[in-house]
């Protein structure tokens, strides 16, 4: 079963020119900082005071315990600070793959999760600047740019999924999509099914902040009383290969290793398949299967191979759509893809996976 392929993108300015990079830890912050003490270069750029906006240079007069006693006398203390065990960090200005506290020292960026180009890059910041100096509007008036954006877009995936969703945020993007394969799912339905709807998540996987987006969300689940996990969403096990149930041989060769590795693909994909019997069984069809290519919050773990097409067979045969996260792992993040679901394609595998939704930002 297939619906129209839909891309979602988020438009934030900061996901824009930040940086990506992968989970750090207190201790990684630690060796930034004497990394940075030993490595700092003396041509280090530096905020000039005339480049600096007239309503802005109150911000550059605080030192970093006014800054620390602000944000906490006016911001809710669910909004947590990274590193606060070693010290907190306040940074002022980013470059390239570098963040630069306000003590003027250098941190190479391993923790920022939304980026792609690197700070301040100096083409995209240009064009920034340039658009917001010409027009800032909404998407329901014709412009030249927000349509080619479109195409550039869908250039970059498979060709079905040609229908794109600009949104604000990642969680959006996400929100959206479990809005679309709801209204797609009714839409196949009798009347006296609608309103019935399955979602499939993996454990560990964080989709987003949205309500919508925090029930598929075990993350959130496993946090506190705030969050629980619905009726209408089950959990299966994520495709760890190195920690999981189905953990991996290291110490074998490469082709032991390999089979080793299509095997627990199998044997992963057999709690969402048992899954799907298992809704469809009560009389109701699977709504999605929400998934990043390879998960981030949840370690970085990139499924093994085969997992995924038996995982998207089993879900559309169910009646479901497959929903391809790629909030924190398109664009190239991987590596050796554009799109993290196509990390695993097979190098001999004749079609190609091809999600019916694509979020990403």
């Amino acid at each position: 079963m297939k619906t129209d392929g839909g891309i979602i993108i988020d438009m934030s300015s900061s996901s824009i020119y930040t940086m990506l990079m992968f989970v750090g830890s207190s201790a990684a912050v630690t060796l930034a900082r004497r990394y940075a003490q030993l490595s700092r270069r003396s041509s280090t750029s530096s905020i000039v005071n005339s480049d600096i906006p007239s309503s802005l240079l109150e911000s550059y007069t605080l030192c970093s315990e006014e800054v620390e006693n602000l944000r906490t006398q006016y911001m809710s203390n669910s909004c947590s600070i990274s590193y606060k065990n070693s010290g907190g960090l306040h940074f002022t200005y980013g470059y390239k793959s570098r963040l630069v506290d306000a003590n003027g020292v250098e941190y190479l960026d391993t923790r920022n999760n939304v980026a792609h180009c690197g700070h301040g890059h100096p083409e995209i910041t240009k064009a920034i600047t340039y658009q917001m100096q010409q027009l800032q509007t909404n998407t329901r008036y014709l412009h030249q740019n927000v349509s080619l954006l479109a195409k550039k877009l869908s250039d970059l995936l498979p060709e079905s999924l040609d229908v794109v969703f600009f949104v604000n945020s990642g969680s959006e993007a996400n929100d959206l999509a479990l809005r679309l394969a709801r209204v797609y799912k009714q839409s196949k339905q009798n009347d006296n099914h609608k309103g019935k709807e399955h979602i499939i998540t993996l454990d560990h996987a964080y989709h987003g902040h949205t309500l919508a987006t925090l029930d598929v969300s075990p993350y959130k689940h496993r946090q506190g009383n705030e969050m629980v996990c619905p009726q209408h969403v089950s959990t299966v096990p994520c495709p760890d290969v190195y920690r999981g149930v189905h953990a991996i041989n290291r110490e074998l060769d490469s082709s032991g290793t390999r089979q080793q590795e299509i095997e627990a693909g199998k044997q992963y994909a057999k709690f969402v398949e048992e899954e799907c019997k298992k809704i469809t069984s009560q009389g109701i069809s699977v709504s999605a299967f929400i998934m990043e290519g390879g998960m981030s919050v949840a370690g970085v773990i990139l499924p093994p191979r085969s997992y995924l097409r038996r995982c998207i067979d089993a879900v559309q045969d169910a009646g479901g759509l497959y929903i391809a996260d790629e909030v924190q792992t398109g664009f190239g993040r991987l590596g050796k893809c554009m799109w993290a679901f196509q990390y695993s394609n097979e190098d001999d595998d004749s079609e190609e996976i091809v999600p019916d939704i694509v979020t990403g930002k």
